[in-house]
């Protein structure tokens, strides 16, 4: 396979008035070509500070410590590059990678349209840029991709301000800006977050569509693991600022290793529980203006023993795609079993999903 993004040992503090927060502490994530990963966990985990350092968008008060983002991609002439995003100043990310190679969509599509200008015209403002088209190759180009994304009647759509449309068309609006330069990546920040259930539904199958007509590799950021599992070919689990589990979606959903895996899949909304509550991991993320000694969610781990206080576990490796960073792996540590509801539920997931296979 083709890889076309390798972030290696990132680490990002950002200043603020009450102090140093050390907020992404040592990220790995590779992606290959035609790929999707999920980036799943809590708010405040890390996932999007992650992202916007891979897109060069990352805020002023943003220190990177360490690290690469080696970004894959070829010129205009077919010959292969590779380019440390981290490396180089935001005129030249703009110019060279920003839309025309790695395209982002957020999760508020108000927040990302201009409302004083038609949609039309910001679907055709990548192109005039990156492509130097005229004005009429472009008009036609954003009409091919207003109907592509689902958008009906795009000749007087195009006439349209953000206010004009529904919450998911203007999502497919920024779709379809997402996707007027032909970028190599797509990365999904909550795409569907204020979008109602059929909503979602609809924008996941076509980002799904699209990317295999175009061969393109996609990141989702979420929190939501029902998403997860419909569009996901890898999983990478974030909490404080780490990845403390990785793997392919049915490792994840089927075989979870790390204490917190379990209560992400026990937190999902289940029918067929005899639960009348819904779970819940009890306690909170640390305050990563202090940084935590050891295991980062000892505090809220059930299964924590005397070293998860002392010493932050490595990642263990369970399969050659598998790993997860908790001390219940390490070899002295004594034998467990993961809890018998999620045991149950993982069940219950084999048996809706026809199997383990996706």
């Amino acid at each position: 396979m083709e890889k076309i993004l390798e972030i290696n040992n990132l680490d990002i503090t950002f200043k603020t008035t009450a102090g140093e927060v050390h907020a992404i502490r040592g990220i790995d994530i590779d992606l290959e070509k035609g790929e999707t990963v999920a980036i799943v966990g809590e708010s405040g985990s890390g996932k999007s500070v992650t992202m916007r350092a891979v897109m060069g968008i990352l805020a002023k008060n943003a220190r990177v410590n360490s690290g690469t983002v080696k970004f894959h991609y070829k010129h205009e002439d077919g010959s292969a590059a590779e380019v440390d995003i981290l490396t180089k100043d935001k005129k030249w990310i703009r110019k060279h990678i920003n839309g025309k190679r790695i395209a982002m969509v957020f999760q508020d599509p108000m927040t990302s349209l201009d409302p004083t200008m038609p949609i039309g015209k910001q679907i055709m403002e990548g192109m005039i840029k990156h492509f130097n088209m005229s004005k009429d190759e472009a008009w036609e180009r954003a009409l091919r991709l207003l109907n592509e994304v689902g958008i009906s009647n795009a000749e007087n759509r195009m006439k349209n301000y953000p206010h004009q449309l529904s919450g998911g068309q203007r999502q497919r609006v920024v779709i379809a800006i997402a996707l007027s330069c032909d970028p190599d990546l797509l990365i999904c920040d909550e795409p569907t977050t204020a979008l109602d259930v059929n909503i979602q539904a609809k924008i996941l199958e076509l980002i799904k569509k699209v990317q295999k007509e175009r061969g393109i590799s996609v990141i989702y950021i979420t929190h939501d693991l029902g998403v997860v599992a419909k569009v996901a070919d890898y999983v990478d689990v974030m909490y404080a600022g780490k990845i403390v589990e990785k793997g392919n979606v049915n490792e994840i959903f089927y075989e979870p290793t790390h204490p917190y895996t379990w209560g992400l899949l026990s937190a999902m909304p289940d029918l067929e529980t005899d639960d009348d509550r819904l779970y819940t991991i009890p306690g909170s993320p640390p305050n990563l203006l202090y940084e935590p000694e050891g295991d980062a969610f000892a505090p809220r781990n059930s299964y924590a023993m005397k070293i998860d206080k002392l010493k932050e576990p490595p990642m263990f490796e369970i399969s050659k795609t598998h790993s997860a960073a908790t001390w219940l792996l390490d070899p002295r540590a004594p034998k467990f079993e993961m809890p018998v509801e999620i045991k149950n539920r993982i069940e219950r997931m084999k048996l809706a999903s026809g199997g383990a296979e996706k």
